[in-house]
């Protein structure tokens, strides 16, 4: 490696928070763990609390009506995220380890099942937003057998999917009724529960036939859709649109913000600099990116088939000439050469290794001295202890989520640095940065060719 870890910039996800995570995970008095989690957990919603009140907010609540997120400014997110992570930790405790297990058995696998019900029966649509309706009329509606309707949605109801207001009788709260109105909240719930839970049942088969396997076809994935890859599916049918209105839905989420991206970039002042966004999709960061920066141009590049798509004429108007859409396969040399950033977000941690290397290679050929590629990707952990409960819980269950769609992987900051190297070794690493309340890192390597004289591609 070419630099230690300690010499990179990382601003820590949790660095805000006032919860030490290592100090809940190494074995102390139980007592004491449990007593710390509760008093911070007291502490933190009591910050919140008083923040919505003193602004007139609404309170949390399930109502159809409530909002879809916390209307927090950022300096108190972290408190936010501090008293999910503590209940976590906390409700694990209080149960002991026999019943934590359970908890993470029998009962949480089956809400997928639950879910996916809901989509395939159109459940949530079924019923209007102020509407109680009946088990028996609803069953009718979604040409469901009324015992079966019932039995799905009593775990539903369980986990704020539904509320039973009065007994026999079913209405919306905040998330059914996303479910229903919210096309990237439907498309989330279908990509989940047809296109991902699934191959996670045949994890450990894929991983027993094919071990450590690269091979897009050698996936859990393939298992259960007849050898086909991941890739190659979701060109069928609306399986494409599926998938990206399901990252639409990410997009949405506070850990997903692009304005956490926004806050960690860095451009020239006064200088006009272009980036290509590369699997941007249909351009929804890209707008993002030039709404707030006014002198930066963005090339978004994508598959034929996402760029015939687009309607430019529905782009906001202050986007003006600085948003350009390229027809481009990441497989193939970089069309736009000397361009100042190359950008890429969430799209290498859904390849194997070779082939995200194979990607880096590719923009070899267009890159002028001191051009940087920046990720916008999951950092994972660099020992254990250094994330909480639930945040490990979600960067760990993406990293087997990347495993057995793809055979892709979410890596660490020297795994991101040693993909980089294996392509060409004279990228060199820059910064590394990861706002608070991020999932996303921003990792930027800088191309310097001074340093080597080899062949590039």
């Amino acid at each position: 490696m070419s630099k230690s870890i300690d010499d990179f910039h990382v601003a820590h996800i949790y660095k805000d928070s006032s919860m030490d995570s290592k100090q809940y995970q190494n074995g102390g008095n139980t007592q004491s763990q449990i007593l710390s989690l509760a008093l911070s957990i007291a502490q933190q919603t009591q910050k919140v609390n008083d923040y919505l009140q003193s602004k007139n907010l609404p309170f949390p609540s399930v109502a159809p009506s409530a909002h879809s997120h916390l209307p927090l400014p950022p300096e108190l997110m972290s408190s936010q995220f501090a008293v999910v992570e503590a209940c976590t930790e906390l409700a694990a405790l209080m149960e002991g380890p026999l019943n934590h297990l359970t908890t993470i058995t029998s009962p949480r696998a089956n809400i997928m099942m639950a879910l996916q019900a809901i989509h395939r029966f159109n459940i949530a649509s079924s019923i209007s937003v102020d509407e109680e309706i009946s088990y028996a009329n609803l069953a009718t509606r979604c040409k469901m057998d009324p015992t079966d309707l019932r039995r799905i949605l009593q775990l539903a109801v369980s986990n704020l999917v539904f509320q039973e207001i009065r007994p026999g009788y079913i209405a919306h709260t905040t998330i059914s009724h996303l479910i229903a109105t919210d096309a990237t909240v439907k498309s989330w719930i279908a990509l989940v529960t047809e296109e991902m839970w699934p191959p996670a049942s045949r994890g450990v088969d894929a991983m027993a036939t094919w071990p450590n396997s690269q091979n897009l076809h050698e996936t859990a994935f393939s298992l259960v859709n007849g050898g086909v890859s991941f890739w190659e599916a979701i060109k069928e049918g609306n399986r494409g649109r599926r998938f990206a209105d399901g990252m639409k839905y990410l997009g949405k989420l506070p850990g997903f913000d692009v304005q956490h991206l926004i806050h960690a970039l860095q451009f020239k002042e006064g200088k006009e600099e272009v980036l290509v966004d590369i699997g941007g999709s249909e351009g929804d960061i890209a707008v993002r990116l030039v709404e707030h920066f006014p002198r930066l141009k963005v090339i978004v590049q994508d598959l034929d088939e996402v760029i015939e798509g687009i309607k430019e004429t529905e782009l906001p108007i202050c986007v003006g000439g600085r948003l350009e859409f390229m027809k481009h396969d990441m497989f193939t040399v970089q069309p736009v050469a000397n361009a100042d950033v190359y950008f890429l977000r969430s799209i290498l941690h859904d390849w194997p290794d070779k082939y995200a290397i194979s990607i880096i290679k590719n923009l070899v050929l267009a890159l002028k001295a001191g051009a940087k590629v920046i990720l916008n990707e999951v950092c994972l952990p660099e020992e254990p202890g250094m994330v909480p409960m639930y945040h490990a819980q979600l960067l760990y269950g993406y990293d087997l989520a990347m495993k057995h769609q793809f055979n892709g992987k979410e890596r660490r900051i020297v795994e991101w640095e040693e993909l980089f190297q294996k392509a060409d070794p004279r990228f060199k690493m820059g910064r590394v940065v990861s706002m608070p309340g991020s999932l996303l890192s921003v990792i930027e390597f800088v191309w310097k060719p001074e340093d080597h004289t080899i062949e590039s591609i």
